[in-house]
Parts: C-alpha cells; sequence; structure tokens
C-alpha cells in the first residue's frame, strides 16, 4: 500500500503488547501491522532506539517519546513522525501499551475515519488522556477524564488544564509551559513523573502523568496520559502500616514475655505484703493501689500487643442487635447507680450480616463503653440501623449515638489515632481498633456530633462477605 507522503494521516494509534508486538490498529489498511513488531516499521537506528526506551519503560512504568523519519506501516514512504508509548490500562486486559503516532510536518490529509478510529481506542482507556495547546487550554479529553476527575466534557474543554492541580502547581503551570517553549528545558514532557491532582470535589489524589509534545499547524501542543495511583498510594500506606504494626508487636510482645516474670513476683510479694498491713488500713490501701497499678501495666502490654497482632477474621451470618446486647449487659457495672437506657430503632432487613462475632463484640463494646463514660448520671444510649448501599454493594448502616456533650472538632479529626485518648485512664487504643476491626471487614467507620449534640459513631458493614472469609 504506497502512499505519497502527504497522504500520510496525522494520527495513527496501536495497541502493543509486552513485547511490542501489534495487537491492535485504529485503522483497518494497517490490519498487516497486527502480529508484527512495532521496530519491524522502523529504520535500524530508530529500532534501536525504541527498544531501548521500551525496555525502560518496562522497568519504570514510565512512558516516552520518540520522533524520527520512518514509515508508519509496511509499504509507506518514510515521513516524519512524533511517537509516544505509555501503559495503558483497557478494561479487562492488562500489560499493553498505548502508542501514538502524530504526523509531522507536509503530511496534511486527516481523514474523518481516522478521527472514528482514534477515538474508538481512546475510548476503551482507564486512563485519562487530554490534549492541551500551548496556552494550557483544553483541547479534548477522553471519557476516562470525566469519571476520574468528575467534571462534565464541556466543564473542562476551552479552561485551563490547572483547575485539575492543586496548589503550588495550578499557579506555576503557565510559566512552566511558557518556560519549556522558550528555553527547551523540560522536567516531566518525554519522561514521567508522579504528581498530585485534584478532582472536582476538592479531593486531592497521586497519579502519574506522562507528556507528549506535536505540532499541529505550526504550533505546539501537548497530549498528557493520566493513571489514578490513588488505589496503589493506599495499598503502599496498608503496607507500610502493617510493618509498622508488625515492629510494635514483636517489641511489645518480647517486653511483655520479659517483664510477665517480674510482674508476678510483684504481685505475689504484695500479696504477701497485704497479709501483714491487716491491721494497717493505711498501708494496706498503698498495698492495694500497688496491685491496680501492676495490673494496669500488665494490661496495657496485652492491649498494644492485640492492637499490633494481625487480624483474622471468621465470618458467620448473624443478627447484630444480638450481639450489642450483650456487650450492654456485659457493661452493666458501668452503669451501675446510674439509670442509662438502652433505645434501638432498627429496620428488620438491616439487622442481618456477615462479620466476625469475636471482633464484632470488641467494637461495640467499645463504642458503647465510650457512650456511657459520655452520658451522666441519667441517660440514654441510642442504636439506629438502616439499609445502605457500600462500592455498590448491599451494606448496613449502624449508627450509636449517646446524649453527651459531644465531640469537640479536634476529637472528631483525631478519635481514630492510636494513643489519643481523651479520659484520664484508658491507652488510647479503644477507638483505633475498632476501626482496624471494620477497615479488615471491607466497612468504614467515622466520628460526628448526632442532631441533638451526643456524640455518634457511624459503622457501614457490606452485608455478605462472600470470598473474604479467612482464617
Amino acid at each position: 500500500m504506497n502512499q505519497p507522503a502527504d497522504a500520510v494521516p496525522q494520527i495513527r494509534a496501536f495497541v502493543c503488547d509486552r513485547a511490542c508486538v501489534i495487537l491492535h490498529s485504529a485503522d483497518p489498511q494497517q490490519a498487516a501491522c497486527t502480529g508484527k513488531r512495532l521496530s519491524e516499521c522502523l529504520p535500524a537506528q530508530t529500532a534501536e532506539a525504541l527498544n531501548r526506551l521500551w525496555l525502560d519503560m518496562l522497568q519504570t512504568g514510565s512512558g516516552f517519546q520518540l520522533q524520527d523519519r520512518f514509515s508508519a506501516s509496511p509499504g509507506e514512504p518514510s515521513a516524519f513522525w512524533v511517537m509516544h508509548v505509555t501503559p495503558l490500562q483497557l478494561v479487562d486486559q492488562d500489560d499493553q501499551f498505548l502508542v501514538l503516532l502524530h504526523a509531522g510536518p507536509g503530511t496534511t490529509r486527516f481523514g474523518p475515519d481516522e478521527v472514528v478510529r482514534c477515538r474508538a481506542v481512546l475510548n476503551t482507556a482507564v486512563d485519562a488522556i487530554i490534549t492541551i495547546d500551548d496556552q494550557g487550554i483544553i483541547a479534548s479529553a477522553n471519557p476516562a477524564t470525566m469519571r476520574m476527575f468528575g467534571y462534565a466534557e464541556s466543564e473542562l474543554t476551552g479552561r485551563n488544564i490547572s483547575m485539575l492541580m492543586p496548589n503550588p502547581y495550578r499557579s506555576e503551570h503557565d510559566s512552566y509551559i511558557a518556560r519549556y517553549l522558550q528555553t527547551g528545558r523540560a522536567r516531566i514532557i518525554g519522561v514521567g513523573r508522579q504528581i498530585k491532582a485534584v478532582r472536582r470535589n476538592g479531593e486531592e489524589f497521586l497519579v502519574h502523568l506522562a507528556i507528549s509534545e506535536f505540532q499541529v499547524s505550526g504550533r505546539t501542543c501537548f497530549t498528557g496520559i493520566i493513571r489514578d495511583l490513588s488505589d496503589l498510594d493506599k495499598v503502599q500506606q496498608q503496607l507500610l502500616q502493617s510493618e509498622r504494626l508488625a515492629a510494635i508487636g514483636q517489641m511489645v510482645t518480647g517486653l511483655a514475655h520479659e517483664s510477665r516474670n517480674a510482674l508476678q513476683r510483684a504481685q505475689a510479694c504484695l500479696d504477701m505484703l497485704a497479709l501483714d498491713l491487716e491491721q494497717q488500713p493505711e498501708q494496706l490501701d498503698l498495698a492495694r493501689r500497688a496491685r491496680i497499678a501492676l495490673q494496669d501495666l500488665h494490661r496495657l502490654y496485652e492491649e498494644v500487643r492485640g492492637y499490633a497482632a494481625p487480624i483474622h477474621l471468621e465470618f458467620r451470618d448473624c443478627d447484630l442487635s444480638s450481639i450489642w446486647r450483650k456487650e450492654w449487659e456485659n457493661l452493666s457495672g458501668l452503669r451501675r447507680g446510674r439509670t442509662i437506657r438502652l433505645l434501638e430503632h432498627s429496620e428488620p432487613t438491616a439487622l442481618r450480616c456477615e462479620v466476625d462475632i469475636h471482633r464484632m463484640e470488641q467494637v461495640f463494646r467499645n463504642i458503647l463503653e465510650n457512650s456511657l463514660h459520655a452520658c451522666g448520671d441519667e441517660g440514654s444510649v441510642t442504636v439506629r440501623t438502616e439499609g445502605a448501599e457500600l462500592e455498590g454493594r448491599p451494606a448496613v448502616l449502624v449508627r450509636f449515638t449517646d446524649d453527651g456533650p459531644g465531640l469537640r472538632t479536634e476529637v472528631v479529626q483525631r478519635l481514630f489515632e492510636p494513643f489519643f485518648t481523651t479520659k484520664q485512664k484508658g491507652t488510647g487504643l479503644g477507638m483505633a481498633i475498632v476501626q482496624r476491626i471494620l477497615l479488615a471487614h471491607g466497612g468504614t467507620v467515622a466520628a460526628s456530633n448526632g442532631s441533638a449534640g451526643g456524640a455518634e459513631i457511624a459503622l457501614l458493614l457490606p452485608r455478605f462477605q462472600g470470598s473474604r472469609n479467612s482464617g
């Protein structure tokens, strides 16, 4: 298929596998390319550069650009092209790479069919693909961009790309483009890097950005391909947290083991001393206080060790109300001499849930204990359940509300931090443990103030765990 150079389309798109073999072309006339290595279309020197950059991309995950004179497909005459390559996420497929070829000067034909075919490839991408001009104005964006950032296409087109960036990048972006056009010195173009982006709702998230440059009618334009790394960032943070917890658990376990004998000896000595002090009430009270202090120290070791230990779950279908009623009865000692009622308002269909019963006992006990501490001599703790959704799955929303003074803003923000507490006694691990257990169940927990002013703890639990059962 020989064509004059000016008949070469201005843009072509390919999808390749890890071995740089073409899996799909946007142009049916290039069907002969499918199954061949992309480098077969290139001169030897250019093919060598492509292979070197391709191997680097496989190792780093960063896209690249390459420009030279070569044939865009077998049988075509040589022309000047700019090639941009980036890792591509397609629906239900992995390890594929998008290759965009932008025709250089002298290639004027750009048929409507080419637009349709290239758009079909871009529309399947999970990554956001955005084109801007030399002023930073968005010329086009694929559907993944709208899904990732939460804007409609009409809200993006014609606006400055800096709207998708948090400060200080937002205020610096236009000067960066101007500096690059004047000096030719680029920090990101053709390299790729991880940066922060911002969604329409103001949420900042981590992305990988790869940018390529091309010319249209003598004017410089840029294509940016953006991959959402927020899930990866969360996984990395969870792994880091797990490593920290493992280190804490190992340290505390060793400390508790070495200290246990000493604590037992001290306890035995205090018991013997108490026998000799039966007729001396003041000294006997001091011995009693020392014994309580030793018990508190032992409990501290156990709570820290329990918080840092891995969470293993056994899921069973159960009635959540049976769990919190049991824990309410177990906390009867905290209600002695006080008039505090437990009020329940539940949708009958929102009580059954697949949970680890032992772990949910811990959750409800910690929450109810905090609620009882917040109440006065008279009051109530209210439990409400209702049906909900969590990431598109059926869920149960459980809200515990007390009629105490409520939570200060600082407490709401820090309530689930390990070792943060507003009590005179306690390790400050109770609500941190609650959060760990909820996350292990695939749920969430949040603190706020209820409409009547008291503290409210809201748990959102998936109703069904499926394959999440662990031992």
